[in-house]
């Protein structure tokens, strides 16, 4: 465990290379929760217009009843339907960042930490996907797309809030988050050493005697 912030930022910067790579290498694994869930909202049919969700090397495509409509200068099928593709690492590498953080503590439990962590944003990526791939389809596909889905004015304002927040935000921010709930502890251990530190500065820096004036 370091002793330090200075050692502590040090390991930081040593395990973020291999602890991204094992996280790239493994993401198809860690997303399989994603795609249960995903899956299954579109079993229950919900949203609707979702008839259901694949999973790629990196992310999920999600097909949808949708017909396209008549764009300007494309020309699509009669039997044309919408599907998009979402690259699920941009909204889920703060499970790698939680883990380099959580190494980088060396806590006693960090093995348990990491599972525990992992868990616990999974709600929050799968929140982050879903915005995604809704803010796609219904929101970029155009009015004829929009007209099909039959959604009320505060349900795309939803979806535009959500993907702004689930993919801008909440990444870095939760993976900070959960790191922080899971070694609390560890945190105040250097907080009270720093205060501990600024109060003995304080207490030599008043026991020094004062240079006399000429």
């Amino acid at each position: 465990m370091p002793q330090t912030i200075g050692r502590f930022f040090l390991r930081i910067l040593l395990w973020v290379p291999p602890v991204f790579f094992c996280w790239y290498v493994l993401v198809p694994v860690l997303h399989w929760p994603i795609r249960w869930f995903l899956s299954g909202m579109a079993l229950l049919g919900y949203p609707e217009f979702v008839t259901g969700v694949t999973q790629t090397l990196h992310g999920f495509e999600f097909n949808t009843n949708l017909s396209p409509g008549a764009l300007p200068g494309q020309a699509f099928r009669p039997d044309a339907l919408i599907s998009t593709d979402v690259d699920a690492r941009l909204y889920s590498y703060g499970a790698a960042l939680m883990a380099a953080l959580t190494l980088a503590a060396w806590h006693r439990d960090r093995w348990r930490n990491l599972w525990r962590g992992w868990l616990m944003l999974l709600p929050f990526q799968m929140l982050a996907v879903f915005a995604v791939a809704m803010k796609q389809i219904v929101i970029n596909g155009g009015p004829a797309v929009r007209e099909q889905v039959v959604w009320s004015q505060w349900q795309i304002e939803l979806v535009a809030y959500l993907y702004q927040f689930s993919t801008l935000i909440m990444p870095p921010v939760t993976a900070l988050a959960v790191w922080f709930v899971l070694h609390r502890k560890f945190v105040e251990q250097f907080i009270g050493a720093d205060v501990i530190a600024m109060i003995r500065d304080a207490d030599l820096s008043r026991a020094q005697p004062k240079p006399k004036r000429p």
